[in-house]
């Protein structure tokens, strides 16, 4: 009856010539009537047809209210639009980055009783074999339950109820499991984990100092285990890898919301030091991060980071706001930013093309070598011939995140000068780091006796007197680069842009022959800073513009 309805209405205003201004060749230019108006509005802000009820409220207006756009431009549905266009931006899928390493993932393998971290390493020195196989209790630890503990509350099994047995040469040794109740599923059954495994020591003995048994290199020793509720490991099947993902793609569309439908400046997007995080990246940060591995990703908390006392891994759904630090930048340092665009160069090119509206366009020809003192090879792509004309560009750019992991998301903190580095303790060049072959020492550092600026970190590799903008760029993070775009006009006139085109599904007239719409974008972007680059006021401005109310 509903649909019959609509039909009855439309059918009266073809007959009642309401649609007699539509040209019969839809490729002409023309004004849209109120009703194609509502549809195309409705689509764009709200990602909906409008309701029947729509359509009629319109039959007494000439047009569609400015009321009714800047009702819709508050609603739920004009933030999940936006969610859409910036993701466009921003590439927000980081479900295949790998988060976890072996050392802290547990698993339950094919004949094992229970579940068990699966890092052939930790395995061998906990119980002497890898692959342990013994003729009484078979594989990893023995199936039964482990009863006998030390004293002091770790679940530290007891070496006195420990099940020995001497293969060739060696002696393995076996524990049984126990019954814990997992972070990941705090109401659910509870797991059989082996009980070296699930111990629950707050720390280890590295170099005689304590060290929290989050951290990688205190969960090597025999000692710590996944702690209580195992939250200093990652769960089965990546079930928590999974979880934090997925949150840090939500902690990205957060802060978005934060500058459509929640009153923030658009400028936030770039400046805002704080974040939303829920239980899987709280927890993610307190412990799963810790325990990295440096072949994978690095993303320990920062120094000045802070993370939510009172967040479970469970609570998925509750979202608290706290601060990252001074050196954070909105979304470019968040780290579903920085683990989508892994390189500090893939971080520089996706801001220039998101908010400068800037692409690189390589030269048209080969440069010969000696072309103005240009070098044919070397690894400062800056001389080198060619690559020169987007690397004088993009390494400055680049630096801007240089003291930002890459591969990660943790803030460097470098020292001044040089000094023995280490996994936390990074300086600006390491005395350690000259002529090593250290997995830390090649992740980090210039390791190359004969190289440029051996012993460098390397994003200070050519911070130098010859390059005083990578210096700069090192020091003032990539908030220095968005206030200077701010400053300057470039990020507003890019965000007037990017929404027009949007809206009006094409580009702007604004560059080569045709250039009419230079004042337009002039006055929209001056406007937009004006209101406080309020994003909705922006939306508004456009969709009322007469390029948006036509059909091209």
């Amino acid at each position: 009856m509903r649909k019959l309805t609509l039909l009855a209405v439309l059918s009266g205003l073809a007959a009642g010539g309401a649609f007699a201004q539509v040209p019969a060749s839809c490729d002409q230019p023309h004004e849209l009537d109120r009703y194609q108006l509502l549809r195309r509005l409705s689509l764009d802000l709200r990602g909906k047809v409008p309701t029947l009820a729509e359509y009629e409220a319109l039959d007494t207006q000439s047009s569609v209210p400015p009321s009714t756009v800047t009702g819709w431009l508050a609603t739920d549905d004009f933030r999940k639009v936006m969610r859409s266009y910036h993701e466009d931006l921003f590439w927000p899928n980081v479900s295949n980055v790998s988060l976890s390493n072996t050392n802290s993932v547990l698993q339950q393998k094919a004949g094992e009783p229970a579940l068990a971290i699966v890092s052939a390493g930790r395995r061998k020195s906990l119980r002497g074999d890898p692959d342990l196989q013994t003729t009484t209790h078979g594989a990893t630890c023995g199936d039964y339950q482990q009863t006998h503990f030390l004293p002091g509350g770790d679940f530290k099994p007891d070496p006195a109820f420990i099940y020995t047995e001497v293969q060739g040469t060696v002696t393995v040794r076996q524990e049984g499991w126990r019954l814990v109740q997992p972070y990941w599923d705090p109401s659910g059954p509870m797991v059989k984990v082996c009980a070296f495994d699930a111990q629950e020591t707050a720390t280890g003995t590295v170099g005689g100092q304590a060290v929290t048994c989050a951290d990688a290199t205190a969960f090597n020793t025999a000692g710590c285990g996944c702690g209580p509720g195992l939250v200093n490991c990652f769960g089965p099947g990546q079930v928590s890898a999974k979880a934090v993902l997925a949150s840090l793609r939500e902690q990205l569309g957060r802060q978005v919301d934060k500058v459509s439908t929640g009153g923030k400046p658009y400028t936030d997007l770039l400046l805002d030091t704080k974040a939303d995080v829920n239980g899987p990246i709280n927890q993610w940060k307190k412990t799963f991060s810790q325990n990295y591995s440096l072949s994978r990703v690095y993303s320990p908390p920062d120094d000045a980071e802070a993370l939510s006392p009172t967040l479970e891994f469970s609570d998925t759904d509750t979202w608290q706001t706290v601060d990252r630090g001074p050196m954070h930048a909105g979304v470019t340092t968040l780290p579903g930013y920085l683990l989508r665009f892994q390189t500090n160069r893939g971080r520089a090119n996706r801001f220039r093309i998101d908010f400068e509206c800037q692409v690189f366009t390589p030269p048209s020809d080969i440069e010969p070598p000696g072309t103005g003192g240009c070098v044919a090879d070397g690894t400062n792509l800056t001389n080198r011939c060619t690559c020169r004309y987007c690397h004088q560009k993009l390494e400055p750019l680049a630096a801007h995140w240089g003291q930002f992991s890459e591969a990660g998301n943790t803030f460097l903190a470098a020292m001044p000068g040089s000094g023995v580095a280490s996994a936390g303790k990074f300086f600006k060049k390491a005395t350690n780091c000259v002529g090593s072959n250290s997995a830390f020492c090649n992740r980090f550092y210039v390791t190359a006796t004969d190289g440029d600026n051996p012993g460098a970190l390397l994003a200070y590799q050519y911070a130098d007197a010859n390059h005083p903008d990578i210096t700069a760029a090192l020091a003032g993070g990539p908030r220095k680069h968005a206030m200077e775009i701010i400053a300057n006009d470039t990020f507003g006139k890019c965000a007037v842009k990017r929404v027009f085109k949007s809206f009006v599904k094409r580009d702007m007239r604004v560059e080569g022959a045709a250039t009419d719409e230079l004042d337009l974008l002039g006055s929209l972007s001056t406007g937009f800073k004006a209101n406080n680059y309020a994003l909705p006021w922006l939306v508004e401005q456009v969709v009322s513009l007469p390029q948006y109310r036509r059909v091209r």
